[in-house]
């Protein structure tokens, strides 16, 4: 998992008037704290916040493909 990736939480509980599971996108991989194994993730519907999830609820659902410039 690394920055970019689009990801999804497989096994998500769809809210009500929910009809598809939430995508998000990959912020932030690098840890806060020796522990740490959470990753930055935007969520779609979020506004721009980012939350932190823990990184083996996540699926990358499509990788992120580094660009030369």
């Amino acid at each position: 998992m690394k920055n970019g990736d689009l990801i999804h939480m497989p096994g998500q509980t769809l809210l009500p008037g929910e009809e598809v599971p939430q995508v998000g996108i990959v912020i932030d991989t690098k840890p806060r704290h020796l522990h740490d194994k959470r990753v930055g993730i935007m969520w779609l519907d979020n506004w721009g916040q980012v939350d932190w999830e823990p990184k083996d609820w996540l699926e990358v659902i499509s990788a992120a493909v580094p660009v030369e410039a």
